[in-house]
């Protein structure tokens, strides 16, 4: 039983560690530069001092000696003592080659120059400065080693939350497998069903007569459009044995949620249209706007969905298969644009990110759907149909205990029926 995120706690504790190392080595550089001036101004005026006798007039003897007495300070790369012309007269240190800071002090004596003196002082490497801080970076690195060992074992999960965790993780992983195995039935189902409907004759009618019949309804109707959200357009890289049994998982769980929904608010199977199952660009549904409960019923099909839509999510996320988070819009259609209800709600959609829902409806059923879900204007409009439609930004308590509980049916249902 590991404590969760230990990848990630490390990844901190990384940073952590080399953010206290590069701060360690900024501290120690920046106070070995205050040293470093103090002693070099310091140590060039004490030179001076001691060889101003010695300058006028020159005794490179005597400052020979001088410069080999200071150079045993092993902070000093090198010393040179110069006359007025800028000759040099002494010079001395043990590591004349290498750079470091230098401290230069002009030698007066009665207003006039008679010399001057450099002092390069060693200014130490990063390296240096680490191996000078060595107990301080060990026992940073040992207390960051301390915070991983507390980790592990204060945010390990119990023996019960464990296996509850795995519990939860089979059952979902169970369901999913059985809403799988379902898959062929619904098939099979849906074949019988075209086959019937094939067989029952169908009244002629003219082809405007057709065409006048369906603009007509299409005025008048509340279409419901599901899409997947696909930024990276992944679905552009899979293939036909991937993604088409994807979609037929995806239309069994919205298949179960207008059979649940539709019992619920009372209506008819029938009263809701399939105008496309799902494929790459999602699906959409259609249902008449003057039967009852007609938008609280769409609503609802897409919350509900979106739940079910979240759990295969996860569970495909976790064994690494390809999945989409969903997104959904509600709409009638937009004469001002002059988009039937279907087009409106396939727009509006593609507003939208991750797991979000939007409408677009007359007033009278704003009012209706006001009631139950938490609804706020589109961010930025640019046409008519974002100026009238709304963000749902959540629902009631009730409306969230059905659509939780319509989802868990579903799942316990489908369980039900593979046994």
């Amino acid at each position: 039983m590991n404590a969760p995120r230990q990848g990630l706690f490390a990844s901190l504790l990384i940073v952590s560690f080399a953010f206290h190392t590069f701060l360690l080595v900024l501290a120690t550089t920046h106070q070995l530069n205050e040293n470093r001036a103090n002693q070099g101004q310091l140590m060039t005026s004490q030179l001076v001092t001691d060889s101003l006798s010695e300058l006028e007039p020159a005794n490179t003897v005597s400052l020979a000696l001088l410069v080999n007495r200071y150079a045993t300070n092993p902070s000093i790369a090198s010393i040179r003592i110069l006359d007025a012309q800028n000759q040099v007269l002494a010079t001395g240190g043990q590591s004349r080659t290498r750079e470091g800071e230098v401290f230069v002090r002009d030698a007066i004596i009665n207003e006039k120059k008679v010399g001057s003196i450099e002092i390069t002082l060693i200014q130490p490497s990063i390296g240096e400065i680490l191996r000078t801080q060595w107990l301080a970076t060990l026992l940073s690195l040992l207390v960051h080693g301390l915070l991983w060992l507390a980790y592990r074992a204060i945010a390990r999960p119990s023996r019960s939350e464990y296996l509850a965790r795995i519990n939860n993780e089979s059952r979902l992983k169970h369901e999913l497998q059985l809403l799988t195995q379902a898959l062929e039935q619904e098939k099979h189902q849906t074949a019988l069903a075209l086959a019937q409907a094939q067989q029952q004759p169908k009244p002629v009618m003219s082809p405007k007569a057709n065409k006048a019949i369906e603009q007509s309804q299409e005025q008048n109707n509340i279409a419901l459009n599901i899409q997947f959200y696909d930024p990276k357009q992944l679905l552009d890289t899979v293939t036909q044995s991937v993604s088409v049994p994807y979609f037929s998982l995806c239309q069994i769980f919205l298949n179960k949620s207008i059979e649940l929904c539709v019992q619920h608010y009372k209506l008819n199977r029938s009263d809701i249209q399939t105008v496309q199952p799902f494929h790459e660009d999602g699906a959409t549904l259609s249902i008449a706007a003057n039967t009852p409960n007609a938008a609280a019923c769409m609503a609802m099909i897409g919350t509900v969905f979106q739940l079910l839509s979240e759990v295969l999510y996860k569970r495909y996320r976790e064994e690494k298969r390809f999945v989409l988070q969903t997104r959904s819009g509600l709409s009638t259609a937009v004469e001002a644009m002059q988009l039937s209800a279907v087009q409106a709600a396939e727009r509006l959609v593609h507003q939208l990110s991750a797991r979000e829902n939007a409408v677009h409806l007359p007033n009278e059923l704003l009012d209706e759907l006001s009631t139950h879900y938490e609804l706020v204007s589109m961010p930025n409009p640019t046409n008519v149909l974002m100026r009238h439609a709304f963000m749902v930004n959540g629902m009631d308590s009730q409306s969230a205990e059905l659509a939780q509980s319509l989802r868990t049916e579903i799942l316990k249902g489908k369980h039900s029926r593979a046994s």
